[in-house]
């Protein structure tokens, strides 16, 4: 199985594009539940995927099939939370500078101001009922895992240890998955 998937990426990389399509196939599913795993209120699950997909595509044509030191799988599962990652650091700048939408985007001028005043009321309740069911640390923690920090950072940040933060993450992603899963949540 290794020989044939390196044959393959060594295939994408000299540009056969039919083997870079079945690579990227392949590996579709990891791509999906890495992007899963970063839950986040107001990232669009689709953007979190396209942008994994782009982490794939990278490890496709990065990797050194004659290392041996990691196999792809893990190598390509690296690049795949470093995209993502990259990515909602980008989103959570222009959130923090409070850049106008309309000047990262072309607004249609047609835009329904409506939706996107219930869009953000539904995130504001959405917000409220994670805060009613988390803890104090939970929510720190939670507020640094959106941002897009490492769990190292967050124990350096927080001071407390590594561990701690993973369970931390555990502990919080059941309640909230608790609370969606209620049909009263609003």
């Amino acid at each position: 199985m290794k020989t044939e998937e390196n044959n393959l990426i060594l295939k994408a990389q000299g540009g056969d594009s039919e083997a870079e399509n079945d690579l990227l196939k392949a590996y579709s599913p990891l791509v999906k539940r890495i992007a899963r795993s970063y839950y986040a209120i107001g990232a669009d699950g689709d953007d979190l995927i396209q942008s994994g997909m782009i982490g794939l595509m990278n490890a496709v044509r990065k990797f050194d099939v004659q290392n041996g030191t990691a196999s792809f799988k893990t190598y390509a599962s690296t690049c795949i939370h470093n995209m993502i990652k990259t990515v909602l650091r980008k989103q959570n700048t222009i959130t923090k500078n409070n850049t106008p939408l309309s000047e990262i985007i072309d607004l249609p001028s047609d835009i329904n101001l409506e939706r996107g005043y219930e869009e953000k009321e539904t995130e504001r309740l959405l917000t409220d009922a994670i805060s009613s069911v988390l803890n104090e640390r939970e929510m720190n923690v939670l507020k640094l895992y959106l941002s897009a920090m490492s769990y190292q950072e967050i124990s350096d940040k927080l001071g407390i240890e590594k561990k701690k933060v993973d369970n931390t993450i555990y502990s919080f992603r059941k309640k909230i998955k608790k609370l969606i899963n209620r049909d009263e949540l609003f």
